[in-house]
């Protein structure tokens, strides 16, 4: 009778295994969408890179939408680079000597683009390649600060020249997982999926646009000249950042 027992127990609990294993699987449920955002730096190149020597930096961020059951993902990504900077102090005007403030001159370009990025499978390490299209304002911008310069406000600021650059052009990365919390996701709860330390780059094959370098505006005897450049505006771009799968 005891030997009776014991089997049919060994039986049963060999029966419920299988149900026990299957309610303990985890079910990955994939990622819908990633964003990202962090640091810019601009390399100009071709024509652009002969007549502006330094690079630039600022921010970029962008959000993408991952296909289902494929390695595409289509987004926007935004960016803002000043590639040109100069300050100075001035008298505030000639009939009011006395008050000084800051004068900052900034040369800027502002970027939008469309993106299809192709990805590899989630994993700890993912790597991409990508084609971009969208454009770049470039822009030109004095400002006038009230003083001292860390607690003082904006008094007037105009912009001096800006156009538009159309652009096209490719880019990779990678990014390198740093936290993963696919266990939690289900279908009704699609909690934060994983952290990404994330670096890429681009190169942007830009139009012609007009613009201006550092020192181009020239003032002499209450008048300011323009020294506008125009050429082609290609650009290298390299991002670091963190990005975020939902």
């Amino acid at each position: 009778m005891a030997a009776l027992v014991a089997l049919a127990v060994l039986v049963s609990l060999g029966r419920a295994a299988p149900a026990n294993a299957q309610d303990a699987e985890v079910v990955d449920v994939p990622p819908v969408v990633i964003t990202g955002f962090g640091i810019l730096g601009g390399f100009p190149s071709g024509e652009f890179g002969d007549n502006v020597k330094n690079p630039g930096i600022g921010i970029s961020g962008y959000v993408g939408y991952m296909i289902p059951r494929t390695p595409a993902v289509i987004g926007l990504d935004l960016g803002y680079l000043i590639y040109g900077h100069e300050r100075r102090t001035e008298q505030f005007s000639l009939t009011i000597p006395d008050v000084l403030v800051g004068v900052v001159t900034e040369n800027n370009i502002f970027s939008m683009n469309a993106f299809l990025r192709l990805q590899t499978n989630p994993a700890p390490l993912r790597f991409y390649v990508e084609g971009v299209v969208g454009f770049h304002y470039l822009f030109t911008s004095t400002t006038i600060e009230d003083l001292p310069r860390f607690s003082g406000e904006d008094i007037a600021s105009s912009t001096n020249l800006d156009d538009f650059a159309f652009t096209k052009g490719v880019g990779g990365g990678v990014l390198i997982e740093v936290w993963n919390g696919a266990e939690d996701r289900t279908p009704q709860n699609r909690s934060l999926r994983s952290v990404s330390l994330e670096l890429r780059m681009r190169y942007h094959d830009g139009s012609e646009a007009d613009y201006l370098k550092r020192g181009d505006i020239v003032r002499r005897a209450g008048t300011a000249e323009l020294n506008i450049t125009k050429s082609t505006t290609d650009l290298i771009t390299a991002h670091f950042g963190v990005a975020i799968d939902f």
